[in-house]
């Protein structure tokens, strides 16, 4: 049995998803930890400095006072700076995930057999499938199958922008990604955070290409942006993660020799993912 506490900021993201798809089995308690920013501020290199820092330290300690854990383990989500964070807070906390790819450590935390982490890149098909992993490919394959589909509309959307510059999907790479998804007939969405950066060039031939860009400042707008796609394709990011759980088909770009710890089952089994300078559209 879990009891999952989670920062408030996150409840809208929450409160958005209910709307659109069955979210009755996860009960979570929203708790107003302070945190302004995406993340816990000791999880981040920028921001870790600050006095958010302590700050969100404090509240989560005394949450942890005012409701203890008699009856198992405290968690916290991953282990970066955990031992600055049992310091500061004297809380004793485990962590989930470590240096494992982070969806099968989940699946293993909360025992849930049905992401399977590895894949016959030659045949293409998992190896070694134990009978309670079946579920998880054949929905993993459901959504490739609704890919093909799909495609036949040819709507294509990229997310380039993320929280961390160095994964930002770089405008050389997009102009790419234009000249190749438009060679294919498809039309491509560019859907940036808040505000759309002046990516133009010198080059008069990258500025003739005017692919539609829009702009997202909720979670409301973002669902509804991947919900509309037949292609998402992005940095490893938000909307990526989101569309693994609303079902749609996905590509994701890493930066070259960037880790890949929060691939989606979906894009490792189906072999969609890349780095910006080798990727491969083949299935298109």
């Amino acid at each position: 049995m879990y009891s999952l506490i989670a920062s408030k900021h996150l409840e809208p993201l929450y409160q958005e998803l209910a709307l659109v798809i069955n979210v009755s089995s996860i009960q979570i308690q929203f708790i107003d930890f302070g945190i302004t920013n995406t993340q816990l501020s000791l999880f981040t290199n920028k921001h870790l400095l600050s006095l958010n820092t302590i700050k969100e330290l404090i509240q989560i300690k005394k949450f942890v006072q005012q409701n203890p854990n008699k009856e198992g383990h405290d968690y916290i989500e991953q282990d970066k700076r955990i031992g600055l964070f049992k310091a500061i807070t004297g809380l004793d906390f485990n962590s989930i995930i470590s240096t494992d790819f982070v969806y099968s450590t989940y699946a293993k935390f909360f025992e849930n057999s049905g992401i399977k982490k590895e894949i016959n890149k030659e045949e293409g098909k998992a190896e070694n499938i134990q009978e309670n992993n079946v579920e998880n490919l054949k929905e993993n394959k459901e959504i490739e199958i609704l890919n093909n589909n799909k495609l036949n509309s040819k709507k294509v959307l990229l997310f380039p922008d993320t929280r961390q510059a160095k994964k930002n999907i770089p405008s050389s790479l997009i102009y790419k990604l234009e000249n190749e998804i438009a060679a294919k007939g498809y039309t491509l969405e560019i859907a940036y955070f808040k505000q759309a950066p002046d990516i133009a060039t010198n080059n008069k031939e990258e500025n003739a290409l005017n692919s539609n860009k829009v702009v997202y400042a909720n979670f409301k707008t973002l669902i509804q942006l991947i919900r509309d796609a037949e292609l998402i394709l992005g940095a490893d990011s938000l909307p990526i993660h989101l569309a693994y759980l609303l079902k749609q088909p996905h590509y994701i770009f890493y930066p070259n020799g960037y880790p890949q710890l929060f691939i989606t089952p979906y894009a490792k089994i189906n072999n969609r993912f890349g780095t910006f300078d080798h990727y491969n559209f083949s299935f298109l």
